[in-house]
């Protein structure tokens, strides 16, 4: 009686044991979860181009000199605002006053050269038309004439010489007299002093050559306005276009972000890491502008293209099914692929122009997640 109640106690274990895995029993109440939805909805569509670029102001200039000297007075300092016109460094203009009365005593001797020389050519015309009577009385030989021509050729390469001299001579006066002015050095426009490259006590030397030659003293910029280069991909850049709204966003101001315009866009890309790019000179017109600074590096927002009240689904939701564009909408419990036509898209959200209409819930997450997992059967 006993074995035949273990044996029965046996078979219901094994038919209970057999449900379990013919029906997918597997433990895990979870392993069905349900589907994610959203509801369609309506909302105006911001098309935007994200790019990287650095805050500069409207006008930088690097201050030189072409005089040589101590440097006897530097009274500013990095981010002091100056005027235009005002003397902002001073050099011992000793050295510069010695090599311009040098100077100026080589233009007065080449002059006195050059005058010399006009007396010789005179003297040389003179003999020469002697010379010619004389020849044709037969007084002097023609040997005598042609030394004399001679003299008049000479002479009038002397002259030329003459004239050369004093126009170098009075270009190194010139260059002379701007050095010497350049022992003061003025600020060439109003702006703000971004850094010095020498200060009080500094011995520099001057330059004999051009103006951008001389030694750098500081430079300095107009921050009246401010301006963002950005570097805008090749892929993009048809989208961008003079007067388009821009927001520009710096990693020393988190939170914050500053309202600007297209103001040029480069005719030309350049090659960067293999990636074309192309410069795009924003102006920024937030009333806040001056907390930009010159070098920090910025992240740019282009407002390209805005659809008002648009019909949007997220990007997840779009679906493709037999070639067809659509998107999964909840018809009761269960979910109906619905073809539709896509529009414009941000990169989050796309703008659905026909398909589906507002408040129906459509699809994110994968169907399969709605689906019975298939278990191993067993039978008995």
């Amino acid at each position: 009686m006993k074995r035949g109640f273990i044996w029965i106690i046996v078979i219901a274990a094994a038919v209970l044991l057999g449900a379990y895995y013919f029906y997918g029993f597997d433990g895990n109440e979870n392993s069905n979860e349900p589907l994610k939805t959203v509801k369609v909805q309506r909302a105006d569509l911001r098309l935007e181009v994200v790019a990287t670029g650095t805050v500069t102001p409207d006008v930088e200039v690097v201050v030189k000199s072409k005089a040589g000297g101590e440097i006897t007075s530097f009274p500013f300092n990095e981010g002091d605002r100056i005027k235009k016109g005002e003397t902002i460094v001073k050099l011992d203009p000793k050295t510069e006053e010695t090599r311009t009365k040098q100077a100026e005593a080589s233009v007065l001797i080449s002059g006195a050269k050059l005058e010399k020389a006009r007396v010789s050519l005179r003297d040389a015309e003179i003999k020469l038309k002697r010379g010619e009577v004389l020849f044709r009385e037969g007084i002097i030989s023609r040997q005598e004439l042609d030394d004399a021509e001679i003299t008049l050729e000479k002479s009038r390469t002397d002259l030329k010489l003459g004239e050369a001299e004093v126009l170098q001579a009075t270009e190194a006066f010139k260059e002379a007299k701007e050095r010497l002015d350049d022992t003061q050095i003025r600020a060439p426009f109003t702006g703000t002093i971004l850094k010095k490259d020498v200060d009080a006590g500094q011995v520099i030397s001057s330059t004999l050559s051009s103006a951008s030659e001389g030694t750098p003293l500081f430079s300095m910029a107009n921050l009246d306005n401010i301006y963002v280069n950005a570097h805008v991909d090749e892929v993009d850049i048809s989208r961008i276009s003079v007067d388009q709204t821009v927001t520009v966003a710096v990693d020393s101001l988190p939170g914050r972000s500053f309202k600007g315009r297209v103001e040029r866009i480069a005719p030309k890309g350049k090659v960067e890491r293999t990636v074309t790019i192309f410069d795009v000179v924003i102006i920024i017109t937030d009333k806040d502008k001056e907390f930009l600074k010159p070098g920090m590096t910025s992240a740019v927002s282009i407002l390209t293209d805005t659809v008002m009240d648009a019909l949007l689904v997220p990007n997840e939701a779009l679906r493709t099914k037999n070639g067809s564009t659509g998107v999964y909408v909840m018809k009761g419990a269960s979910p109906q692929f619905v073809e539709v036509k896509p529009g414009k898209t941000d990169g989050i959200s796309t703008e659905i122009k026909s398909g589906v209409n507002d408040g129906e819930e459509v699809v994110t997450s994968s169907l399969k997640q709605a689906e019975p997992r298939v278990k191993k059967r067993f039978f008995f």
